[in-house]
């Protein structure tokens, strides 16, 4: 039923964590596969493995356009872009420098608005999918997140907003907002053995979540099952903010 069979997509962020998890589940339902790591070693791993590895540093204007080009003449088409590329900060909001406060920015928002943006210019005539991840810290303040906790609401509601100006163009935008993951951006929560106890307590099915977790939400997403849904958010953070 969700149809993704020589579907093309392509993943940012795909090296690692949710990335990659979303990457290798859209590669066993089927889809022609393309994915973005910042650096050569970090996509290493997808030579041979039917993922199409591209290094891309989402912080450069211009750096996604080149991609989906490629995508397109290769495919005809690019069926579902996924933002998920992301960094994220423990540092205390008096302490920010303007320079890790713009890497942040840069990345979690202007990245993933220049990569809509690219794939919305190139492929207007025929209409798209965007999948955007963002996180729960996009609905709820935690301490020492204050610029990432900004970045991912900005994330949200710029789904929103792309949701209803593109839809006349036949795009559709949603987005999906993680909870607690166990991936390596959640190690100095991992690290505090107390700061980990409240956190898992804290989860109703108390237990962090997988990368694999959120898999099925993108492949939901990028699917027919979900041609209704527009400017929509999916949380899957195992009952979280409904505690």
């Amino acid at each position: 039923m969700l149809a993704l069979e020589k579907k093309t997509v392509l993943v940012t962020g795909g090296s690692r964590g949710i990335g990659r998890a979303i990457a290798l589940g859209f590669q066993k339902a089927g889809a022609i596969v393309y994915a973005t790591g910042s650096k050569a070693e970090s996509i290493a791993w997808m030579e041979g493995s039917g993922i199409h590895g591209s290094i891309a540093d989402v912080r450069s204007p211009g750096a996604i356009d080149m991609i989906i080009k490629d995508i397109r003449s290769q495919n005809g088409r690019l069926d579902c872009l996924v933002n998920n590329a992301g960094v994220s900060s423990t540092t205390p909001a008096s302490r920010f420098t303007e320079d890790e406060m713009d890497a942040i920015i840069d990345t979690n928002f202007k990245g993933v608005f220049r990569a809509c943006q690219a794939y919305f210019n190139q492929q207007r005539k025929e209409g798209g999918n965007i999948i955007n991840v963002a996180s729960i810290l996009g609905l709820v303040g935690v301490p020492l997140a204050s610029i990432y906790c900004g970045t991912k609401g900005a994330v949200i509601q710029l789904t929103r907003s792309l949701a209803v100006e593109w839809v006349g163009s036949g795009f559709r935008v949603n987005a999906i907002c993680p909870g607690m993951i166990d991936t390596d951006m959640t190690d100095p929560i991992k690290s505090r053995d107390k700061v980990l106890e409240q956190v898992i307590a804290a989860i109703p099915m108390k237990r962090m979540g997988k990368p694999e977790d959120l898999s099925g939400a993108a492949l939901f997403l990028a699917s027919d099952l979900s041609s209704y849904m527009t400017g929509q958010l999916m949380v899957v953070d195992g009952g979280m903010t409904a505690a």
